[in-house]
Formats: C-alpha cells, structure tokens, sequence
C-alpha cells in the first residue's frame, strides 16, 4: 500500500516535475473562441510564450475557463483505489473554482465503494505556483513516511502560511473574469493604474493596493515580502509566476535574493488556465 498524491492543473507543476516525484495531475479546461485544449496534457508541451503573445494581440480572443467534474475525478482516482493504493487529491483554491468540489464529491463516492481504503480532497485556497509548493511539501512528507492523514493536516495548516500577490497589466483582463467593472477598468488603463492584487483567507483574489506604473507595482512586490515573509529554512521557498514577464520576474527575484541571498526562487509561466483570468504582463509571488 502507497499513496498517490493527486493535484490539478492549475498547481504549475509540468510534466518532468510531477514524474520526477510521483504526482498526478488532472486538467482543467480552456476554450479559446472555438477551439478547446486541456491545460495540462502528458506529452504536449503548451506555447506559453505564443499564447500570451496572442492575448496581448488577437481582442477578438474569448477566453473560458471549465473546472474539473465529478466523473473525470472518478476516473482518476478509482483506478488508484482499485490497486489497493490510497489517494490524497490537493486542489486549488475553491475560492477561484469548483475544482475542488468536484474532487471531494467523488472522494465520498469513493469511500463508500472502497471504505478500506484513504481517499480525500484537501483546499490549498491557493494556485498556480504557489499551490506548486504545498504540493511539493506534501510529496516531501510523503517520501518521509507520513501518513495521509498527517499529510493532509499539514497542508491544511500550511495554507494558512502563504502569501499570494498578483501584479496585473492589462485591467480588461480582470474585467471580463468579473473581478472589476467595465468603467474602473477604462479608468484605469487611462491612468495607467497596476493595481497588485492578494489571495484572501477563503482564496478569493481581492484588490490589495492601487498603484500608478509598473516599475512602482513591481517594487511595491518587494516590500510586501520584506513585510510579511518569516525568515527560517521551512519558509525559503519563493515561487514567481509571470504571463509574458520573465525579465520582470527574474528582476523581482534579483531584488527578493539582496534580503536573502539563500532564498530558493522557482520562476515559471502560468499555466493557461490562470493565465486566462490575469491577462499577458502579469506577475505573481507567492511565499510563506
């Protein structure tokens, strides 16, 4: 008996990463106009670059995004169970999707059929990478012998731990996800408004601070860590995601590591899914 660790797409883990440590991951859907893809796929290497290029160009791109069922969830899990393995699935942030609903209503179908077995679904109320990184914590405490039940505990405190801050270019994007209405939008691409935006206690992204400029949001970045980070070896791990930004990420980590030269700062794309609700230009920083 072993347990496999399950998690979704919008974690930000590709595909070496989770075969390196054992990990799972189901897709969540984007439709692109009329066109649908998986946002993670085993063998298919996604064009980021291409897709935000695209964002920033094509405005008669409609993007949606479909969260994960129960039946998809089922076929996922039960296999796992059926070979006497238990299953632990970390979800992203039930805040920003039903993911995690679907995740746990076939868990409880599960049980019923397999009651000798462990099978639960566990909130991060995070995403992207910086779901990643309790992820990855939960595959270290696996590796090290803990139970599932110790494991799922962990995150379940973990998550409280971590800080999520979004940096966004382009306010048309939070407009059409329902996070800011059509007239502040206008407003604020005239004033050029970078609002930095937080993942909230429920892992809701509300507006934090409204700020004029890039170079004053991606600063302001800084400081919010230098306020709220922990300094200690369990809380060294950075994660930065960006959507077409890589030179601004790679800055912001370049001003995180003056403070700390020891930090371990993992730089990535968004995955499409996030990637479609935040908009080309963005940057995001998560940490305990």
């Amino acid at each position: 008996m072993s347990l496999q660790l399950f998690t979704d797409s919008s974690s930000n883990l590709f595909e070496q990463r989770l075969d390196e440590r054992n990990i799972k991951a189901v897709s969540l859907t984007l439709s692109m106009n009329e066109d649908e893809i998986l946002c993670y796929e085993p063998g298919v290497t996604f064009d980021s670059d291409a897709f935000f290029q695209r964002m920033r160009e094509d405005d008669s791109l409609v993007l949606k995004t479909s969260m994960i069922n129960t039946a998809t969830f089922l076929n996922a899990f039960e296999p796992v169970l059926a070979a006497g393995d238990d299953v632990l699935y970390i979800a992203m942030s039930s805040g920003l999707s039903g993911t995690f609903s679907g995740g746990t209503a076939a868990a409880n179908i599960l049980k019923e059929k397999y009651p000798q077995r462990y099978v639960h679904a566990v909130d991060t109320r995070s995403a992207t990478i910086g779901q990643g990184m309790l992820v990855l914590e939960a595959a270290d405490l696996r590796d090290a012998g803990r139970s599932p039940e110790e494991i799922a505990a962990h995150i379940e405190w973990r998550r409280t731990e971590i800080h999520q801050h979004f940096m966004v270019d382009d306010l048309n994007f939070l407009k059409r996800g329902g996070r800011l209405s059509g007239s502040a939008a206008m407003a604020g691409s005239i004033m050029h408004l970078k609002p930095i935006l937080k993942g909230d206690e429920e892992g809701r992204i509300v507006l934090d601070k409204k700020l004029f400029g890039r170079k004053k949001a991606l600063s302001t970045l800084v400081d919010i860590f230098l306020e709220n980070h922990t300094e200690g070896e369990d809380n060294r791990k950075v994660g930065i995601s960006h959507t077409g930004s890589e030179e601004d990420a790679k800055q912001l980590a370049s001003e995180l590591r003056k403070f700390d030269p020891g930090l371990e700062i993992e730089i990535v794309p968004f995955e499409p899914c996030t990637a479609s609700h935040v908009g080309p230009g963005a940057v995001g920083m998560f940490f305990f």
